[in-house]
């Protein structure tokens, strides 16, 4: 007889019925076996209707049971000789047992998701929740206490350092990736007094030599962008020129 793989194999044979003199292997047997047999009466319960009851002892003596629909109501009905009377209504047909059961199994299942669904909408409220309780303060600061006040002043101290650390990383790459500096022609602004004909009453000067920076090139919000813009250096804001010593 051809296996599978295309290898000579001897087929099913039947196994010798002994008892096995290996301890690990005769406790392994038994736990096969006892699901197997336990299987076989599940089925003949559903298939034939039958009331089953089954109760087996393992070699180190703990034992195991098995009931359709329960083991207590056969083993009653076996010890007080009421042989023909059905232990329940619903014994009768084991399909109604089957089908109970598969409605349970569904009102279970819709419970679970209808608490996952509940759940997730809590931790949504929650973390809205904790947000709106942070910033609440801002709102009502005059009616906060002094440690409510340390807690906001440390919260505004940490977004402001973040705020910073990434302003500078902005800069920086802006800096990296800008071309070298050209000189000023055509024109007295930023130049020296004297230079060019211009006087420094003229034109600002704002102390940082001969170069301007473009505003584009200035701390956002910073007082010097601001100047900037109320000096009219917003048409030159595409020279590309840097301040020394920014």
């Amino acid at each position: 007889m051809m296996g599978r793989r295309g290898t000579m194999s001897h087929g099913r044979r039947k196994i010798e019925i002994k008892k096995i003199r290996n301890e690990d292997a005769r406790h392994v047997c038994f736990s096969k076996r006892k699901a197997g047999i336990f299987a076989k009466a599940s089925d003949i319960s559903t298939l034939c209707g039958a009331d089953v009851a089954l109760l087996v002892y393992s070699p180190a003596g703990n034992p195991y049971s098995f009931g359709s629909p329960s083991v207590q109501p056969i083993v009653d009905r076996f010890l007080s000789g009421n042989f023909g009377q059905a232990g329940s209504a619903a014994n009768a047909n084991p399909n109604n047992v089957v089908q109970q059961l598969n409605h349970q199994y569904m009102d279970l299942s819709k419970k679970l998701d209808a608490a996952r669904e509940k759940k997730a909408k809590l931790r949504e409220r929650l973390d809205a929740s904790v947000l709106s309780e942070e910033w609440a303060w801002a709102n009502s600061i005059d009616n906060l206490g002094l440690e409510q006040l340390d807690r906001l002043k440390d919260g505004f101290e940490w977004l402001k350092g973040s705020a910073e650390a990434r302003i500078k990383d902005i800069l920086n790459s802006g800096q990296r990736m800008a071309p070298p500096p050209a000189p000023m022609r055509g024109g007295p602004v930023g130049m020296a007094p004297g230079a060019g004909g211009a006087s420094s009453s003229s034109y600002p000067m704002w102390g940082f030599g001969p170069v301007q920076m473009a505003p584009n090139q200035l701390e956002p919000g910073s007082f010097q962008a601001q100047l900037a813009a109320s000096n009219g250096m917003g048409n030159m804001g595409y020279m590309h020129h840097r301040m020394d010593g920014f």
